[in-house]
Formats: structure tokens, sequence, C-alpha cells
């Protein structure tokens, strides 16, 4: 491929950008074209020109080889692109997964761990995300075997040229690529996806530094907030975190404008140098979110790549000139799964939320002597307790603590796990099961059990009465 200076471009002469293409044609086109020179070059155009096959092939490579090159270096290109994740060569479908917790299970040496705890399957929650090819585009241009002769005559003709051909299709390419990349935001914001943090409205000419001081404090919250597992904070309430280095702040002009760049590089804890590659500005009527001042989020918030880009030709002879197709396919989606906070001036949002505790609902106590079920105890046994929960539908003590009421005897107890013993000395007409949320001791619930079966002693003496009356006569014996 012909090595040109794509940063800024400089204009090639018709020769290199000939003999360029020369270099890397078929030996058929290299046997039929000499090399161009100042001295020859009307027979090197007409050599090109007059034999068919040579001219489609310097037009082919004039357009995919630098036609490309040139524009995609100079003409407007899509500042969200750098959130690409390459082309993906197989397939047509991105899946993306995401595996939650598992539950930790309370160890109790004295418990007897039987064949449902020990074989019994237990897995995570998992969530999975399919993202398919929504954007097949392509964009036509036509070049003129007459107007490229033209460019022939001119010294720099064909830079030019191929410059102004190809910069509208790429142009264009980009433009719509960003359009559709930055419309995710506007997508998310009406599906419910961002967690909201109200802030003042700094994009407000009037706002003074108090605004913007409290909108760069919330910034700085939920970043020093994002590295700690959460299931607030993304579309998919799965329990995610985003450490610092992957976080990207998207702000308005405005929003820009009105912070202390030096205060926000603090939010991030990296130096000023750094801020501009770790925020991108983007304009509120690309966002589409009313009241919308900044976008904080992860760079995997984006998943986006190209299945396909490339070219297709084709001869139209009426017209004496190529038909250029230039194609782009691609997966253009979010990520259900990355924490996304809104920052916005509207009312309808969620104060800051550093702790997100998420208490359980308690639902029914339940004890069982293995599998029946009782609604009375009776006393010198073992049983089972199991408390239901939003959290753990099956039953189960994870998400909550268990602890006695009313129990005389040192041998009734209660263990987290939900291992009850009743002492056969118990004493105690009732107990009182209570069940409180691990994470919120407000919440709690109790079921009162009566006990039966007759009570006994610990040393038992068949002679001896409840008074030390041996003859039962109403009075101690001596």
């Amino acid at each position: 491929m012909p090595q040109f200076d794509p940063r800024p471009f400089k204009p090639q002469t018709n020769i290199s950008i000939i003999n360029g293409i020369r270099n890397q044609a078929s030996r058929d086109y290299r046997d039929r074209v000499p090399v161009a020179t100042q001295a020859n070059m009307s027979e090197t155009i007409e050599n090109i020109m007059d034999f068919k096959a040579n001219r489609n092939e310097f037009i082919d490579a004039l357009v995919n080889r630098i036609g490309l090159v040139i524009a995609r270096n100079n003409n407007w290109t899509n500042k969200l692109g750098k959130f690409k994740r390459g082309m993906l060569s197989y397939g047509e479908t991105i899946e993306e997964v995401q595996v939650g917790l598992l539950k930790a299970h309370e160890y109790d040496a004295k418990r007897e761990y039987l064949e449902k705890d020990i074989w019994a399957t237990e897995v995570p929650d998992v969530q999975s995300s399919f993202h398919t090819v929504n954007r097949q585009n392509f964009y036509k241009v036509s070049v003129n075997a007459v107007i490229l002769r033209r460019a022939f005559l001119e010294e720099g003709g064909l830079s030019q040229l191929i410059q102004q051909l190809m910069d509208a299709p790429t142009t264009s390419d980009e433009w719509d690529e960003y359009l559709l990349t930055v419309n995710l935001f506007r997508e998310y914001y009406d599906n419910g996806g961002f967690f909201k943090v109200r802030v003042p409205d700094v994009a407000n000419v009037s706002s003074d530094s108090e605004a913007a001081k409290g909108a760069l404090r919330a910034v700085r919250t939920m970043a020093d907030t994002l590295p700690f597992i959460s299931t607030h904070y993304n579309a998919a309430h799965m329990p995610v975190s985003a450490q610092a280095d992957e976080l990207e702040l998207f702000v308005t002009p405005e929003f820009n404008a009105a912070i202390d760049v030096e205060a926000l590089a603090a939010a991030f804890n990296i130096d000023r140098a750094q801020i501009a590659s770790r925020q991108t500005v983007i304009r509120q009527q690309d966002m589409n979110i009313p009241g919308a001042q900044a976008i904080l989020t992860s760079r995997d918030f984006f998943v986006i790549a190209d299945t396909y880009y490339g070219t297709e030709s084709i001869l139209n002879p009426a017209a004496i000139q190529q038909n250029y197709f230039l194609h782009h396919h691609q997966i253009i989606s979010a990520s259900r799964f990355v924490p996304a906070i809104l920052f916005t001036s509207t009312e309808d949002t969620t104060p800051i939320v550093i702790n997100d505790p998420t208490p359980v609902s308690l639902g029914t106590i339940t004890v069982k002597n293995g599998d029946t079920t009782l609604t009375a105890i009776p006393r010198g046994g073992v049983y089972q307790v199991s408390v239901d929960t939003v959290t753990n539908p099956t039953g189960g003590n994870e998400p909550v603590i268990l602890e006695l009421v009313g129990a005389t005897s040192p041998w009734t107890t209660l263990s987290n796990t939900g291992t009850l013993t009743v002492g056969f000395n118990e004493e105690s007409a009732n107990i009182t099961i209570r069940a409180t949320a691990v994470n919120d001791d407000t919440i709690t619930k109790d079921r009162k059990y009566s006990l039966s079966g007759d009570v006994g002693q610990l040393w038992p003496n068949p002679g001896v009465h409840s008074d030390g009356d041996a003859n039962d006569d109403g009075t101690p014996d001596a």
C-alpha cells in the first residue's frame, strides 16, 4: 500500500500516487503501465484510462487503498469511537454474562450435616444479554472516468479528487455512528437503567461556584462509591463494581465549563493532564435527556463492534463511472451489567446512597421434625427452624439472626443455622423464636410455640417428692 503521512494529510503529487498504486498492482497492470515520470505522464495516462482492466484496477486502488486512508484521517471522526471493541470476525452476536454472588452458610460444629447439605446443587444467579447486529448501512459514491482523466492534468489533482469523493461517505458514516452511539444514553434512560443523582443546575449561566462545588461533590461521592459491590447502580441489579481507572465521565459543554478541572481530576485521583482521557464532552441535545448534566459509567457501558466494513463496486457503463458502496455493519448496544449514574437537575431523582443495605422481608417461621411441620414442640427433641425471606424464598437462615425467648433450661438452644434443641427439663409452657434481619435490626418477626410432653428432672429420685416429703404427709421430713 502507498505510504502517506496521514496526520495531517499532505496532498501527494499525481506521480507519487500513480507509482504507489503500480507498486501494489497486479503483474498484468505493471506490464502495461510504466513507472510514471514527468516526461511520460501522457503515455501513462493513456495506458491507464484506455484499457478498461487497467482503469478499473487503478480506480479500485485509488478508492480502497488510498481514498479511505485519506478520508478517515482528515474528515470528522466519531469521538465515541474510542469505546468500540474492534472487529467481530465471526458471528453476529456478542453474549454478555454476569455472575452473581453465592450465599454464605454458617458453620456449626454441633450440627449434623445431612445429604442435602453435602450433595445438593447450589448455583449463583446468572444473567446474560445478547447483543446482535442492529446497523447495516451503506453509502454510495460515484467515480466518473471523465472527471478522473481531468484530475490527471492538474498537479495534485488526484489527491484532491479522491479526498472530495471519500469525505462525504466516510464523514456520513462517522456521524451516523456517533448519533447511534450517543442515542444509547436516551434508550438507557427511557428503560429506567440509570441510577439518578440530583445535582444543582450548573449548566444554567446564572449558577454560582457553590452549585459547581455541589455537583463535583456528588461526582466524587459516586466515583468513590462504585468500587464497592452493589446491586443499586446497574440496570440488571446484579452485584457489580467499577474501579476508578475504569470510569468515564460524559459531560455537557456547560457542565464542563462550570466545573474546576483541578477538582475533577482530584475526584478521579489522577493528574490534571490525564483528565481529558477520562471525560468526553457531549452536547446536551445529543444526550437528549431532560436535565442531564453528566453521566458516570464504566468504559464497558458500550457494546460496539464492527462486523463488516468495506467497499463494493459496480461499473455503470451508461454514465462511464464506477459506483462504490461503503458498507458498515455493526453491533451498537449498551450493557445492563455496569454501573451507570446520571447526574441531573430534574426533580425525579434518587438521593445519593453510600451504604446500600438491602433488608430482607421476613416471612413464615417454621419448625420441622424431619418432613413434619410442627405446631407444638415436644420436649427432649432436636428440630430444624427455617425462615422464609424475600432473598431466599426456599427458606433458610443466612439473611437472619435467630434467638430464643422464654426458655429456662440450659439444654434448650437455637443455633443460627436453625438447629433447635428443646431440653427434656424445659419448664416453660412455651418458647418464642425470634428472627431479625441481618442488615436491619428493626425488622423482626416472632412466633410463639407451645411445648408438649412431661417436664423431666436432671437427677430423678422416685422416692422424693417435689417438696422433699418422702411420706407425702404435707410436711417436710426431718
